[in-house]
């Protein structure tokens, strides 16, 4: 048995995103299409013999106790399984900004999800592993299996779709967050909300067609009461002509697609002299089931 793995754990962004009602349990039914990036924190986990899980991470800001998702999954994973939990040390180095929008701490669950998977040997299927990783958190299922993929009912209900041709991502954020539970209430307040055309997107990406894709997508969260940063880095985006600029999941980072990196380097040169956070990024990731 491996005492020590890690693996990158990649940030994902919403290339659409449509809250399009609130249930009876108090969730929200979403219909989005969230597509895998090249940023990626590493998540490292090792066994110890102290009985317990340890959380440790690069960023001070990021909570180290049992409301770590990142713990949360190695929990749930040891429940799950029966197996006898001899101790685990999480450590977690981050790139990925928080309160972004990004899936930071889910993708991290995730990873620890996967590793224990692996050093434990216990060949679950990838759908087993989702069912782990849903009660953990909303989209921490996606990236199990990462790409691109089609996503209803709360997150849980994951199509996976066929990848596009790269293109290049500039995310960038300012110093502000977004607090995800105060967004859902802003949007349960708000009347005569808009809705995306589904069908047209997901014939978009299944004709490879990011410009008709984007041209179609929406934000629900962009209805609501927003940082000033964000509307000042989609203007920075626009300016260098991006097929579209777009808050990803309820804040508070910004994307602008390009389809040429030289473009994409210069828009993320200017933005990187006013926010505390940008960079380039593209869809195409390496092997995420590179266990080292």
């Amino acid at each position: 048995m491996n005492k020590q793995l890690s693996v990158k754990t990649y940030a994902k962004i919403n290339l659409t995103l449509d809250v399009t009602e609130k249930r009876y349990d108090g969730y929200h039914n979403i219909d989005s299409i969230f597509e895998e990036i090249s940023l990626f924190d590493t998540v490292t986990v090792s066994i110890t013999d102290r009985g317990k899980t340890n959380v440790s991470c690069s960023e001070k800001d990021i909570p180290i106790n049992e409301n770590n998702i990142a713990f949360k999954a190695a929990e749930a994973f040891f429940e799950k399984t029966k197996i006898h939990n001899p101790g685990v040390d999480i450590f977690i180095e981050k790139k990925i900004p928080s309160q972004a929008g990004m899936g930071g701490g889910s993708t991290n669950a995730a990873g620890v999800i996967r590793i224990l998977n692996n050093i434990f040997e216990t060949g679950l299927s990838d759908e087993k592993l989702m069912k782990i990783a849903l009660p953990v958190g909303a989209d921490t299922p996606f990236f199990i299996k990462g790409g691109i993929a089609h996503i209803t009912g709360i997150g849980e209900i994951i199509s996976p779709l066929e990848p596009l041709s790269e293109h290049f991502i500039v995310v960038a954020k300012g110093d502000q967050g977004v607090s995800t539970p105060d967004a859902y209430r802003q949007i349960d307040s708000l009347k005569n909300v808009p809705h995306q055309n589904t069908e047209k997107i997901l014939n978009a990406v299944a004709n490879d067609d990011i410009t008709t894709l984007m041209e179609n997508s929406l934000n629900t969260f962009e209805l609501t009461k927003l940082p000033d940063d964000i509307q000042k880095i989609k203007e920075i985006m626009k300016k260098h002509n991006a097929i579209k600029t777009m808050m990803t999941g309820s804040g508070a980072a910004v994307f602008g697609i390009f389809k040429e990196r030289k473009t994409a380097d210069a828009v993320c040169d200017e933005l990187k002299k006013a926010f505390s956070f940008s960079g380039v990024y593209t869809n195409i990731c390496g092997d995420r089931n590179t266990f080292r």
